[in-house]
């Protein structure tokens, strides 16, 4: 449970948090960060599990999935709880292997 939460915390402050703050403060469109939110999270988790396209696509849409509630909620809180449940069913399954 702690390793999920540390997880989600630092992935979200690193992965969404970073491309919000920028956007808002400079005025750009809320796309943009969804976008970089997508893409990057995306990348970063191709060697994770799963790995490869697939593993991407996951990450990428949860990544502007969660970028989006940011943005709408105007706040961090939702996004780490579900980036948080997500990750203790991974590592849940991850470690009962």
């Amino acid at each position: 449970m702690a390793f999920a939460l540390a997880n989600a915390f630092s992935e979200e402050i690193i992965f969404r948090f970073t491309f919000v703050a920028v956007v808002s403060k400079y005025g750009y469109s809320p796309y943009i960060a969804q976008g970089l939110g997508a893409a990057v999270f995306g990348v970063v988790h191709y060697f994770g599990n799963p790995g490869g396209i697939v593993g991407v696509l996951m990450a990428a849409f949860i990544g502007w999935f969660l970028t989006k509630s940011m943005l709408e909620t105007k706040g961090f809180f939702w996004a780490l709880i579900i980036h948080f449940l997500q990750d203790v069913v991974i590592f849940t399954a991850l470690f009962m292997e």
